[in-house]
């Protein structure tokens, strides 16, 4: 049935995995705690999120967007993009997540800290 060698490639590809696995799960999540906006690719706006809701309009080259921040997540509302893509992506709510509206020339970041880390290589 089962010959020495596929049973040695069968244990290798679970141990393979297993390892994959417990490595992924051992990624430190960073606490999300304000949100970066981007304009043609320079910080405009910096603002913590927060649970209560605030909406607010950013100037873009072809009219703007509106954005909402409500219950520590950020998403755009509106946008005046052809196919709106940016309002599509929903919510993000996660450090390192990224809201992109490249009509808009807009780019939302959740940036977080992580407070045992010496350093971060990018």
């Amino acid at each position: 049935m089962f010959k020495k060698g596929d049973i040695f490639i069968y244990s290798f590809i679970i141990l393979f995995f297993s390892f994959l696995i417990t490595t992924t799960l051992k990624i430190p999540n960073y606490k999300a705690e304000k949100i970066e906006i981007y304009v043609n690719n320079q910080l405009k706006y910096t603002y913590k999120l927060t649970k209560e809701q605030k909406i607010f309009k950013i100037p873009t080259d072809i009219g703007g967007v509106k954005v909402e921040i409500v219950d520590n997540k950020v998403r755009v509302l509106t946008s005046n993009s052809p196919k709106k893509l940016v309002v599509k992506q929903g919510f993000i709510s996660k450090a390192g997540e990224t809201l992109i509206g490249i009509p808009d020339k807009l780019l939302i970041k959740i940036t977080g800290e992580r407070k045992d880390v010496d350093y971060i290589l990018q």
